[in-house]
């Protein structure tokens, strides 16, 4: 199996939780300079990183499942998602979030991955050819990414 796309997933799911702690820790030391409330900036930190990770999960998961097959995909999306947990747990830790809404998250997000590489794998099957199977799965992909951007205010973490 080759290990590239496992370390490219692991990488940006890094990136990812990386930019979300540095944000989440500047606001939340606004927060506490102006009196605010910082339970606040972490849930929007929470709210980010299931929007950030969702997209990438769904960019990346599509295609490597058509062009290496779902168990590529599945490892592949795992070592996406998982860097992030221990941002996730301080974020959860330090905001007014139900533990059972970002375990539920957390579980979507790890089952979407292999799912998405199994659908991926399907087109690839369905299509019976890698470069029109990596073509439309990228279309897909890019539709599905749309549409969990629009609907992102219906899985919001706290009532605006």
């Amino acid at each position: 199996m080759n290990d590239t796309h496992g370390r490219l997933a692991a990488l940006s799911g890094l990136l990812i939780a990386a930019c979300v702690a540095i944000w989440w820790l500047g606001s939340t030391r606004l927060a506490l300079d102006s009196a605010a409330d910082a339970s606040r900036a972490a849930a929007a930190a929470l709210q980010l990183l299931w929007l950030a990770r969702g997209l990438v999960l769904v960019l990346q998961g599509l295609r490597i499942g058509a062009l290496h097959g779902w168990r590529v995909g599945g490892v592949a999306a795992l070592a996406m998602v998982a860097p992030a947990w221990p941002v996730v747990a301080l974020a959860w830790s330090a905001s007014n979030a139900a533990w059972t809404r970002v375990a539920l998250g957390e579980a979507l997000l790890v089952l979407a991955g292999p799912a998405l590489a199994l659908a991926g794998q399907g087109l690839r099957r369905l299509m019976r050819r890698v470069d029109l199977s990596e073509a439309l799965a990228t279309v897909l992909a890019a539709a599905l990414a749309t549409a969990l951007w629009f609907t992102r205010g219906a899985w919001a973490l706290l009532p605006a």
